[in-house]
């Protein structure tokens, strides 16, 4: 090759990869919106989730091997400006500056529950992050199983990284569990002679019993304290059901509770057993725990739905007066064919 040819290479190529170079900073972004790049991504499944907002996608794709992108993917939820170059976009993307998502925790029965629907928010695998969970029970405390641990969790929205790795995701749950048992709900706690189990597993109990409103919630709360504290079995219809769909799988639907799920020795079925039972049987809100360390100031120790009230139940102090209130709630529910 001669000399003047190895020049007009040089030259041809420069000019080339400079074209490429300077289309990188016109504007290419079409409208505004957003891309997910899950963990272990090729380039060429990012260039599919971004094509839907490029005008030339081409000259994103040699902008972006140019500056290396496809060895540098980072996992994650990032936003796409109109008008933005190929350039910003990659900066973005190689940068890893991330948008949070809403991660919503509910009210789930179980551990699996809970851990299946965090998978389907985030880019997280449900088995990993279950195995997640117990190495961190295990090591905090050698007693905790998948019932107990539940109560670490409280239901809420976070907000939080797509692609947040497990167990960063435990320790920012974690941390809502620490602040919300501060000083004072510690010392309400201590004072009603109650572990942070035992008032988390109350709460759970209410969750599922009463209504929105904090008046009946503080009620029945205070029920079943006036109820432990007579040696009186709680008799729950929420434990009686949970107890049935242990066994019988969660996706068995439950209207009403009928004799046969009082029945079952199960440990959860406080129609049978005394006290509260192992762990929580979902998830309580933080409104719940505090009705049980804020209960109302009432001797009922029984309670039933109250048809002329939606939402709130009529208590009694005898069992009398109960079954009064409980034929009532009863003819309501005939009357309006509730099975």
């Amino acid at each position: 090759m001669t000399k003047k040819l190895v020049i007009f290479t040089i030259i041809s190529i420069f000019t080339l990869t400079g074209c490429d170079f300077v289309k990188g900073f016109k504007g290419n972004a079409t409208k505004d919106g957003f891309v997910f790049i899950p963990r272990g991504a090729e380039f060429e499944q990012v260039l599919d989730s971004i094509k839907p907002y490029l005008n030339n996608v081409e000259d994103f794709k040699k902008y972006a091997e140019s500056a290396d992108y496809p060895s540098t993917i980072k996992p994650g939820k990032y936003k796409i400006l109109a008008n933005e170059s190929s350039a910003s976009i990659i900066d973005r993307l190689q940068g890893g500056e991330q948008e949070e998502v809403k991660l919503r925790i509910k009210n789930e029965p179980t551990l699996y529950h809970m851990v299946g629907s965090v998978s389907r928010q985030l880019n997280i695998d449900s088995t990993a992050f279950a195995n997640s969970i117990m190495d961190w029970a295990k090591e905090k405390d050698s007693t905790l199983n998948e019932e107990t641990v539940k109560q670490y969790f409280i239901p809420e929205t976070y907000f939080v990284y797509w692609s947040l790795p497990p167990e960063k995701l435990i320790e920012r749950l974690e941390s809502q569990y620490n602040k919300v048992w501060n000083k004072d709900r510690l010392a309400k706690a201590k004072a009603m002679n109650m572990t942070l189990l035992e008032v988390t597993t109350l709460a759970s109990i209410v969750q599922l019993e009463s209504s929105d409103h904090e008046e009946d919630q503080k009620a029945v709360a205070k029920a079943y304290l006036n109820r432990l504290a007579i040696d009186m079995r709680l008799e729950a219809d929420p434990t009686s059901i949970y107890a049935y769909k242990l066994e019988n799988g969660f996706d068995q639907k439950v209207q009403r509770v009928y004799k046969k799920l009082t029945w079952t020795s199960n440990a959860y079925n406080t129609y049978r057993n005394k006290g509260l039972p192992p762990a929580p049987i979902c998830l309580p809100n933080l409104q719940m725990i505090d009705a049980v360390l804020n209960p109302a100031d009432h001797d009922f120790i029984y309670f039933a739905a109250d048809p002329d009230r939606p939402g709130y139940h009529s208590f009694a102090k005898t069992f009398e007066e109960h079954k009064k209130n409980a034929d009532k709630y009863r003819q309501w529910v005939k009357k309006n064919n509730i099975k």
